[in-house]
């Protein structure tokens, strides 16, 4: 299962990039799956929270990454193999395609291609997604680029093509 852990501002979590639309909901984790659902109970994580392409592991008190990093990985890698047996706490939400594409759309903007607009004087800003519509506007330097195009297409397009591929199109807004 493919997945890579990166820092959040709270050092007492990790969020772990996992496959987009993995799992179906988005919110806190009632139950996981056997190998997961063993650190919650002996207090090694506090809690598991889902996202849309991401698994937030809250380690519990007293509890170091150095310690248990590797155990969270295997249990999380395992966990992960079997979708079907994580449950979602009450307020959990249903996470459909629509919601998975602008969560990524989002990362990749304030990401990658953010970066390069800022760089130029620019901003890349996703304004919704609709039936896998993605829509975007190009403010600033970016907004009467003519290699703003290009951006908007071979990169932002391309980067979110490869994590969604139910991507209808990127339309570029007023």
């Amino acid at each position: 299962m493919p997945m890579h852990p990166q820092s959040t501002p709270d050092p007492a979590v990790l969020k772990w990039v996992v496959p987009d639309r993995l799992l179906p909901f988005s919110g806190q984790v009632a139950t996981a799956p056997p190998p997961l659902q063993a650190l919650l109970d002996d207090a090694t994580l506090e809690s598991v929270h889902v996202a849309a392409g991401a698994v937030l592991t809250l380690l519990g008190p007293g509890r170091s990454w150095r310690a248990e990093g590797a155990r969270v990985r295997t249990a999380l890698a395992g966990a992960l193999t079997r979708p079907d047996l994580w449950e979602p706490a009450p307020a959990a939400r249903a996470l459909g395609p629509d919601e998975a594409l602008l969560a990524a759309a989002q990362e990749i903007a304030e990401g990658p291609v953010g970066e390069l607009a800022r760089r130029h004087g620019g901003a890349f800003l996703v304004r919704g997604v609709q039936a896998g519509v993605v829509e975007v506007a190009l403010e600033g330097a970016c907004h009467d680029c003519p290699a703003a195009v290009i951006t908007m297409h071979t990169r932002f397009e391309r980067l979110l093509r490869r994590r969604c591929p139910w991507l209808v199109e990127v339309r570029r807004t007023a």
